[in-house]
């Protein structure tokens, strides 16, 4: 029974696949006919040419000179006379609004004038407030001490009394931007040790 139906499905199901794929060849080829091609006629370019011949240049003519009398010297200064047989005394009836200066005591170093200063801070950075802290509400102080070198700059920062680590921490990175005029001693900078300060942290409000 089986085998008859295949023999009859055979005949059956070959036109229809045949019918189908020559439907699909037509589709396609509607689908890809452009239609009639017009073929592009060709323009004809025009003629040119290419001058090697350089053309001839007439240089620029050169411009006359026309020579500059010569100009006078002026005539001499006149120099007015002057009576040096006797010099006037300035302290005769002449008054100064300038105050008396008196002399420097100088040493007997070379002559060289004794200067002593002490150090003056000239660039203080204000320190960043600790975000921990901050956000915790927290106010606090700090305590430091320090050396000031010949050349103005802070060392050997330690901590002394600080409420936190990082009221510390905020403290040493200020301080260790500060700049000093270091302190003078007979007229020379030296090492100054043992300053000391305290920044305060206070939130606003």
């Amino acid at each position: 029974m089986t085998a008859i139906v295949q023999n009859l499905r055979t005949p059956i199901v070959l036109p229809v696949a045949a019918a189908i794929t020559v439907g699909l060849f037509l589709m396609m080829r509607e689908m890809i006919d452009v239609g009639p091609v017009e073929p592009v006629v060709a323009t004809e370019r025009p003629a040119y040419a290419i001058n090697v011949e350089v053309d001839p240049i007439d240089p620029d003519p050169r411009i006359d000179i026309t020579a500059i009398p010569p100009v006078e010297p002026p005539p001499p200064v006149q120099r007015l006379p002057v009576d040096r047989s006797a010099p006037a005394n300035p302290g005769d009836g002449v008054t100064y609004g300038l105050p008396p200066v008196d002399p420097p005591e100088l040493s007997n170093n070379e002559g060289l004038v004794q200067v002593n200063r002490n150090p003056v801070p000239i660039v203080r950075i204000q320190p960043v407030f600790p975000a921990v802290e901050a956000s915790r509400g927290n106010s606090g102080s700090c305590t430091v001490m320090f050396d000031i070198t010949p050349q103005g700059t802070t060392t050997n920062i330690r901590p002394v009394a600080c409420d936190s680590r990082a009221f510390e921490q905020a403290t040493l990175n200020a301080v260790s931007r500060w700049r000093y005029n270091p302190q003078v001693q007979d007229g020379e900078p030296i090492l100054f040790r043992g300053a000391t300060t305290r920044l305060d942290y206070q939130l606003n409000g």
